[in-house]
């Protein structure tokens, strides 16, 4: 039997690379810079051509040629002039050495030139951004705190008003305390948050409101009497220049009580689009800005679990069938976005909706203040994720966020005795730098962390497993009676979650 011959093992070779993968720029400007590198394979040392290919017409990179050593790389630039075609191109970056040849491709975007104006209707404040002969504008609700009531593309609102719940807005929360939370747009009753201050330039809006709590009842209030919460809320809107359809909304909320409110979720925004819009689109994988693929998926109704999805890109977007509708990028929001669906009538202020939301934590003690940034994306995913690409690509990303963290023992008004686990798990978009515990608001001792805990991942898909932390407690330290056990966890840019008092009984 004759054997067919081996093969000679693989000679030196090379890959090529682009880093972004992917560049924009209005009409008449010029992109930032892509990063474009040869990487040697076994052993591989000679010269490599570069060259791209499928440029549009009126687009110009700098350099246009050249040629890399192995391990080497090149910055480049795409001019735009004010004549080239508008749309998201494949650019071939391609590498060639003798008869090797490689290539790999970026996405280039070209837009339009904006044209911005604000203006006022009734009780409307509006931002638009006009590229050619397409409008899209955000709206503000002066009676509902400055919350955002429209977010639209040639008058397709993708927003939901049905009441003062609703629409894109600022929203508080307490862990211990659940009747903790002031919102920007009103209470339950529709009475409207009351603005402390609005300014309107040619070009940005910025609202400050004092937001009512949102269930009256618990803080002496009712039906005809909102109360108003121990938060302001700020809202500063201006257009991105660089990209059509594109809104920076920055975001800031100040905590003027002397209190404390434990590590809990915050509406930092909340989004509610019109239940016609029901196409979930994200990126869930792991290795994000790579222009990979994404994931199609739906909300489930209220009353149900809705999905709660890794989105290591930061975005999230929700779509007809037509792929139109709002996206938002949240850069310091962490890895998850949460939502939901409530069923009913659909339309602007029908009461069908599809609530979803950045999952941002924070711990909000005496002065403290949680501020950032949201981008809103209105019209075509497609085009939407290519502006977040560019914008990823340089904006300055602060770590505003705590750890996301939980306490599971001891459980809250149990009776321990003898020596107890305090335990959990504690993860951030950095790094948890420690875990305290306290008793009685004294310093008990640092918890060891870095536990295993795989089973995080059922809840918060793609989690680290090394997230547990655990400290034994000597209850003999402490007289019988009623206690509190209280966990603290710092992350590596000193931000700092409370976490829920646990309420013990201490029987020795």
């Amino acid at each position: 039997m004759n054997l067919p011959p081996t093969p000679p093992p693989p000679g030196p070779d090379f890959s090529v690379s682009a880093s972004p993968v992917s560049a924009s720029a209005v009409l008449g400007n010029v992109t930032s810079a892509v990063t474009i590198s040869v990487a040697p394979e076994r052993g591989f040392n000679n010269s490599v051509n570069i060259t791209l290919q499928g440029l549009p017409q009126g687009v110009d990179s700098t350099p246009s040629s050249f040629s890399l050593n192995p391990g080497a790389s090149q910055s480049v630039a795409f001019s735009v002039s004010p004549s080239a075609a508008v749309g998201t191109f494949p650019v071939t970056v391609l590498g060639t050495s003798g008869g090797l040849s490689h290539s790999s491709l970026l996405m280039l975007t070209t837009e339009p030139i904006l044209s911005v104006r604000t203006f006022q209707s009734g009780s409307l404040l509006y931002l638009e951004s006009s590229a050619g002969a397409d409008v899209a504008r955000v709206g503000m609700e002066t009676q509902w705190g400055g919350s955002i009531v429209e977010v639209s593309l040639n008058g397709e609102n993708f927003v939901n008003m049905h009441d003062a719940g609703r629409e894109v807005q600022l929203a508080q929360f307490d862990h211990d305390n659940l009747n903790w939370n002031p919102t920007q747009g009103g209470d339950i009753y529709n009475h409207g948050s009351p603005l402390l201050a609005r300014t309107m330039t040619s070009d940005s809006i910025y609202v400050k409101v004092q937001g009512y709590h949102f269930s009256p009842e618990p803080w002496g209030g009712g039906p005809n009497q909102p109360v108003l919460g121990d938060t302001y809320s700020e809202m500063t809107l201006t257009v991105v220049p660089d990209h059509a359809f594109t809104f920076k909304l920055h975001m800031k909320v100040t905590h003027f009580g002397a209190d404390l409110h434990t590590n809990n979720f915050q509406d930092f925004p909340a989004v509610y689009c019109n239940l016609e819009y029901a196409r979930l689109v994200a990126y869930n994988s792991t290795a994000p800005w790579s222009n990979g693929e994404l994931s199609f998926s739906t909300l489930t109704e209220l009353g149900g679990h809705g999905p709660r999805l890794y989105t290591p890109e930061h975005w999230f977007t929700l779509v007809k069938d037509s792929d139109v509708g709002l996206s938002v990028f949240e850069p310091s929001s962490g890895f998850y976005f949460s939502g939901v669906k409530v069923p009913g009538d659909p339309g602007p202020t029908g009461f069908g909706a599809n609530y979803f939301d950045p999952m941002a934590v924070f711990t909000f003690g005496p002065n403290s203040v949680l501020e950032g940034d949201a981008y809103l994306v209105a019209g075509d995913y497609k085009h939407a994720r290519q502006v977040i690409y560019d914008l990823h690509t340089h904006i300055a990303v602060a770590d505003i966020m705590p750890p996301l963290a939980v306490v599971e023992q001891p459980l809250a008004n149990s009776q321990i005795s003898g020596k107890v686990n305090v335990s959990g798990w504690a993860m951030d978009d950095t790094a948890v730098y420690k875990v305290d515990v306290y008793v009685d608001g004294v310093l008990a001792g640092n918890a060891t962390y870095g536990g295993s805990r795989s089973d995080v991942g059922k809840d918060f898909p793609h989690a680290p497993v090394a997230i547990g932390y655990g400290f034994l407690l000597d209850t003999n330290q402490y007289g019988n009676g009623a206690h509190t056990i209280e966990v603290r966890a710092l992350d590596t840019s000193r931000n700092l979650a409370v976490l829920e008092h646990v309420p013990v009984t201490i029987q020795n």
